[in-house]
């Protein structure tokens, strides 16, 4: 009933032991997690209940009370890369959907769903996703790096450290390596606004010789120009990252 119940997520929160029932649907498959033994019907199951999680990550007041009780952090687990296993595969990208829903950070209880995602290191968990799990997973996740780092205190989170900084300018890197194996549109616009956010780091300092060799080439040239021939908006912000990057100094090759 989820795509026809309205009231769908009020009514779970609100119902005695609802949330609690729903946990330990979640809760039951951790001791097969590793080494991994959970089963295709067991994960279907914990699917299910973490997406009714996440009907309540996209109501404006149950996200609020997810947070508060810091309900996501039961979903942490199911996002450490566990190789091909497809049973704990599905079991992260719905972990990684609730996330997702949850990031909307525009809305007035936003700094506080950012708040505890840095405080909680969504961003490392998200990284490696982005470096060893499926297609699937990789272009959720990236998704979520990008939302916080359009935000100014995700940005500052994540260029605390020199090490924080580069280590996500990395992933970023490998990930554009994999998409000119198997291109998608719209993880490469992700991907490109991750690095248009950080390289506004360096707009106003001067670009910096470690970060440019970071950025991959292949944005740069025709790798991806059949998939941006019609996407005039990411092709634009190729064309402003671009300039961020090289600046007057040079032009790449």
């Amino acid at each position: 009933k989820r795509d026809t119940c309205e009231d769908l997520a009020p009514l779970l929160w609100n119902t005695s032991n609802a949330v609690y029932m729903l946990l330990m649907e979640v809760i039951s498959v951790y001791w097969k997690l590793s080494p991994p033994m959970i089963s295709m019907k067991e994960s279907t199951r914990a699917c299910n209940a973490l997406a009714l999680f996440q009907v309540m990550a996209k109501n404006p007041e149950t996200r609020k009370e997810l947070i508060e009780a810091k309900i996501p952090c039961y979903f942490y687990p199911f996002l450490k890369p566990s190789g091909d296993d497809k049973p704990l595969e599905y079991l992260r990208l719905t972990s990684l959907g609730v996330l997702g829903a949850l990031a909307k950070f525009d809305d007035p209880y936003g700094p506080k769903v950012l708040y505890f995602f840095l405080e909680t290191e969504v961003v490392p968990s998200c990284l490696e996703c982005m470096d060893l799990c499926d297609e699937l997973s990789r272009k959720v996740a990236t998704l979520i790096v990008m939302k916080i780092l359009m935000q100014e205190k995700g940005m500052s989170y994540c260029s605390a450290t020199p090490e924080r900084f580069y280590s996500i300018v990395q992933v970023l890197y490998r990930v554009v390596q994999k998409l000119t194996e198997k291109p998608c549109l719209l993880h490469l616009m992700y991907v490109i606004q991750c690095f248009l956010s950080l390289s506004d780091v360096f707009k106003f300092i001067g670009p910096s010789e470690a970060f440019i060799r970071q950025v991959p080439p292949q944005l740069f040239d025709n790798t991806f120009k059949d998939i941006l021939r019609d996407d005039h908006e990411t092709a634009w912000m190729l064309e402003v990252l671009l300039f961020n990057v090289y600046g007057r100094l040079f032009s790449p090759e």
